[in-house]
């Protein structure tokens, strides 16, 4: 069986791009004081804790919060407001998120960038967070990093801002002007919670911290991949994803995806997926679990990967015996026809209990081959207030309506190897609200997505230059890319 890629190329060229929504506050295939912090293995299972009480922060005052707009007609047609590029060329963008403020916060590299003051901590350098206005269209402000920016969550309610960088994990005060602390070596990925509670992965070992930086527990997972964090201070928990590889019974090697979840002291409290190699039956299809992420919602979902249609995304995350909550819309949701094409799965939980409530798989499909499943893949995942999925990533040829995708009444250049999409679907996952890419003539990924207070944002690479741009003020020559428009009501 092929597995799925360990890795994904890095893309030579950052691209940033803004999406305002609703709400307030590799390569593709076919074109045609604590106490002392407590090390746990991955499966050593304890009684539930409660959470502590955080402390509330309270953050900038909101301004400027944009309102919402109503939706397009077409999922694939959108009005753009702005589309520019940021910085130089050779610039990368790797993270986004959305202050209390309804400011968009952008991490990454960048260079050259014009006008807005810049505050430098540390000993600064080219890793970078940019401030934006809710519009995407105004830089406010750059912050110089030492460390080069791979991820970051802003605290919800607080508007402290957690990063992930190659030097450390960093907690950044609300006004992103100085760093309330740093912790560790080199650091992939990180979240935060509501109250303070910061997740941040390191190789395979994943470290929790309080608000003041005390470090909480210690999560070593050897033997596995781990993907990602997120962290829900209302259940006390903190989840991992990843996957795990192995052999046995039918299936010789096998990926198997999984999500933990595990108290501040590091106990396990649930697990989803993760199923004994011998139990798996003919679901031999290598799966991950790419991404994991608190939704504006209070649910959990994840974003995941399959090289098949006999993969574990079609049975209960809890329950190999019984049937995923799956929602199958048209063809582009049913995992038929895809041979061992790579397609992305999508998928709600209750955090507390780890109950699956819902999921969805997303295909690209190649017309001129009997509508052939392609790959797809996904790097961010996240929900609005009202539940509704943001997603992308980078697909083959070619997403639903692709030959229709329209930005600012012009339609964009044929697929032209990688295209970067952002999917947004209605709450009961029964509507594709938005299916775009940004690809015009270029190829890319996205690699965040948020949204928040009437602000929604997605950051993306680019691998060869060719992204829409349209109106608004130009902020550089090629480093990253922003676009802005309306979102949905």
């Amino acid at each position: 069986m092929r597995a799925i890629p360990q890795s994904r190329r890095r893309m030579a060229v950052g691209v940033v791009l803004v999406l305002l929504s609703s709400g307030c506050g590799a390569g593709p295939p076919d074109r045609p004081g604590a106490a002392a912090p407590t090390t746990v293995s991955a499966d050593r299972v304890a009684p539930p804790s409660t959470p502590s009480a955080g402390r509330a922060g309270l953050g900038p005052a909101p301004v400027d919060c944009p309102r919402p707009g109503s939706a397009p007609r077409s999922s694939n047609r959108l009005s753009p407001t702005a589309g520019s590029y940021l910085g130089r060329a050779g610039g990368t963008a790797s993270a986004v998120d959305v202050t209390p403020a309804c400011q968009i916060v952008v991490g990454g590299r960048f260079t050259g960038l014009p006008g807005g003051p810049t505050t430098t901590i540390g000993r600064g350098g080219a890793g970078a967070l940019l401030l934006l206005d809710g519009t995407g269209r105004r830089l406010l402000r750059t912050v110089r990093l030492a460390g080069a920016v791979e991820d970051l969550e802003v605290r919800r309610g607080g508007g402290e801002i957690a990063v992930a960088t190659d030097r450390g994990a960093v907690l950044l005060d609300a006004a992103a002007g100085r760093a309330r602390w740093q912790r560790g070596g080199p650091t992939s990925r990180v979240a935060v919670g509501s109250a303070g509670t910061v997740a941040a992965l390191s190789g395979s070992t994943v470290t929790v911290y309080d608000l003041g930086g005390a470090t909480l527990a210690r999560m070593a997972l050897g033997g596995r991949t781990v993907s990602d964090v997120a962290v829900d201070d209302r259940s006390g928990l903190v989840f991992v994803s990843g996957f795990r590889q192995t052999g046995g019974a039918r299936c010789v090697p096998v990926q198997i995806a999984y999500v933990h979840a595990y108290d501040r002291r590091g106990a396990l409290r649930w697990r989803a997926y993760d199923h004994p190699v011998d139990r798996l039956g003919d679901l031999c299809a290598d799966s991950r679990a790419d991404r994991v992420a608190m939704g504006r919602d209070g649910r959990l979902y994840v974003a995941g990967e399959t090289d098949g249609g006999n993969t574990v995304f079609a049975r209960s995350a809890a329950d190999l015996g019984r049937p995923a909550p799956n929602v199958v819309t048209d063809d582009f949701s049913r995992a038929s026809n895809t041979g061992n094409a790579h397609y992305t799965y999508l998928a709600r939980f209750d955090p507390a209990s780890g109950r699956q409530l819902a999921g969805q798989a997303v295909i690209s499909r190649i017309d001129s081959k009997g509508d052939r499943g392609n790959t797809i893949t996904p790097l961010a995942v996240t929900a609005d207030e009202s539940g509704r999925i943001y997603a992308g990533g980078v697909s083959a040829y070619q997403i639903a309506g692709r030959a229709q995708v329209t930005l600012g009444g012009r339609r964009l250049a044929p697929y032209a190897g990688g295209d970067a999409w952002v999917l947004v679907l209605s709450a009961d996952l029964r509507r594709r609200l938005t299916w775009v890419v940004f690809t015009d003539g270029g190829a890319g990924v996205v690699r965040g997505v948020a949204v928040a207070g009437g602000v929604a944002a997605a950051a993306a690479q680019v691998d060869r230059a060719g992204f829409w741009r349209g109106p608004g003020p130009s902020l550089g020559a090629g480093g990253g890319y922003l676009a802005a428009w309306p979102g949905l009501g």
